[in-house]
């Protein structure tokens, strides 16, 4: 097995991005709920959404700590097809979310440099962008980690002085002098809330905390840094929204003008050029940040599916002096940048956010039905409740997840169906092609194996408890508990010496 080097702050860097990746896009939430309802929204979703869906995320990953994540825990619980069926949606999900950070940096460099680019300069910006984070994840997972965890510090740093100075009232020197901040602002509603766009860019600010799971196989000592990591996003994430946008508020309570961008010009207008540029650098650094993290997202998923032979085996192939999954990137970028060029796809984005949601349905069924088929796995980090409190635990995402669902528009919920209709082709393709050329699907065999167990078949159709507990036993018998190593005696276990 290769050596396990993704470190905490990393990975916390690599979450960060995967879940919020700054301030910037909640405007919408101010525009269609006000802000006290975006405060409250923010607050509430952090502890019955959030929370719950990150401790799912710790449990699952220390359970099956290899690359493949969210797709592995569906297979485990219900077979390679919900496996690949996760992966699908996930897929298209993240492919639209990649497409539009190009186009969102070229937007935050415009307002910077306070100018119109020519339409040759846009395709160097936007080719430029795509070429530099893309060697990013050529150059490894601990560079994408790394990377990460410098732009998460250095995009926050604005929105923390900022922040700071609303709060504490320190209006000193001439730079700051005349911001006006009133707290009355903050309890500020609207007439006309549009509550269904207002939870669909809830979900998507608050959601996504299974991503970074796609990479597990690359953490040292997954038990040991998984679960503190999440923890310390969560409160992050939530300070991350919270304080920007009441210090934002503060400065301009005119909730209809809250547009992507909007937090520039108030700057502008009430710090000066300086503070504008400032924060037009951090957003830039932001859309770098979220869309080198969404080449981690589908990428790494497709490398985990090649290495557990649901995909053809090739997608887990690696670049010799990096370990990074070439052939994955380049098919993860093939559709990004096919994507950039098609360019109208901003219509979809309320079809993508459904697609998550759908897949984020799969994957709680998954660690609910994991509970009662699978009770003796070893769990190094376990959600501390069983039975119906266990339900109870998921049933507020659940119902934030569907209440989405009720208040989409018919012809997205027409869209999403097609999508999924497509996947389940696509599925049962692969499965074909299986069949007919198996010696194409052999997977990697030196990372454990995650397989599905009936434990409601016939005893005499199983394939014994090997089977169902497969992961379970590499990993007691190959895995160095305190490093999740594999130890020299691999090869003999696998029987392949």
């Amino acid at each position: 097995h290769r050596m396990r080097t993704l470190g905490r702050l990393s990975l916390i860097g690599i979450m960060y991005f995967s879940v919020a990746g700054g301030p910037e896009g909640t405007e919408t939430l101010v525009k269609t709920g006000g802000p006290l309802a975006t405060f409250i929204g923010i607050i509430v979703l952090g502890v019955v959404f959030a929370v719950p869906l990150a401790l799912m995320t710790a449990e699952l990953s220390t359970m099956y700590p290899e690359n493949g994540g969210f797709v592995l825990w569906a297979k485990a619980a219900f077979g390679d097809s919900a496996g690949g069926m996760a992966g699908w949606l996930q897929f298209c999900c993240s492919a639209v979310d990649t497409a539009l950070y190009p186009g969102l940096f070229l937007t935050y460099v415009s307002q910077t440099m306070h100018g119109d680019l020519t339409d040759e300069a846009k395709w160097a910006v936007k080719g430029g962008f795509i070429v530099a984070i893309t060697l990013l994840n050529l150059a490894g997972i601990d560079s994408v980690g790394h990377g990460s965890s410098a732009m998460m510090f250095f995009l926050l740093a604005p929105f923390g002085v900022i922040s700071l100075i609303c709060a504490t009232g320190a209006f000193t020197g001439t730079t700051v002098t005349g911001w006006s901040f009133e707290t009355a602002n903050l309890a500020g509603t609207i007439p006309n809330p549009d509550w269904g766009q207002f939870v669909l860019v809830l979900i998507w600010n608050m959601g996504m905390w299974e991503t970074a799971s796609v990479c597990s196989g690359e953490v040292e000592d997954v038990s040991a840094q998984f679960p503190p990591a999440l923890g310390i996003t969560v409160v992050l994430v939530v300070l991350n929204y919270i304080l920007p946008i009441a210090s934002f508020v503060g400065l301009n309570g005119d909730s209809s003008l809250y547009v992507n961008g909007f937090y520039i010009d108030i700057m502008k207008a009430v710090g000066g050029p300086f503070w504008a540029t400032w924060l037009g650098v951090s957003q830039c650094v932001s859309a770098s940040g979220l869309f080198t993290n969404g080449i981690v997202k589908n990428a790494w998923m497709l490398c985990g599916m090649g290495e557990q032979g649901m995909l053809p085996t090739v997608f887990a192939s690696r670049l010799p002096w990096t370990g990074s999954p070439g052939v994955a990137i380049a098919v993860t970028q093939m559709v990004t940048v096919g994507m950039v060029l098609y360019g109208d796809f901003e219509a979809v984005l309320a079809v993508d956010m459904l697609l998550y949601t759908a897949s984020l349905l799969l994957e709680i069924a998954s660690t609910l039905y994991l509970r009662h088929s699978e009770p003796d796995l070893d769990r190094p980090y376990r959600i501390p409740c069983d039975g119906a409190i266990l339900y109870i635990f998921f049933a507020p995402s659940v119902a934030i997840v569907f209440f989405g669902f009720a208040m989409a528009e018919f012809h997205d919920l027409l869209v999403t169906a097609i999508f999924v209709i497509v996947g389940l082709v696509l599925v049962e393709a692969v499965n074909y092609c299986k069949k007919c050329r198996p010696e194409w699907f052999a997977g990697d065999e030196t990372v454990g194996h995650v397989e599905h167990h009936d434990p409601f078949a016939p005893q005499g159709d199983k394939p014994g408890d090997d089977d169902g507990r497969m992961y379970q036993a590499e990993a007691e018998d190959e895995f160095d508990r305190d490093t999740r190593t594999l130890l020299p005696n691999e090869a003999s276990i696998r029987g392949i010496a």
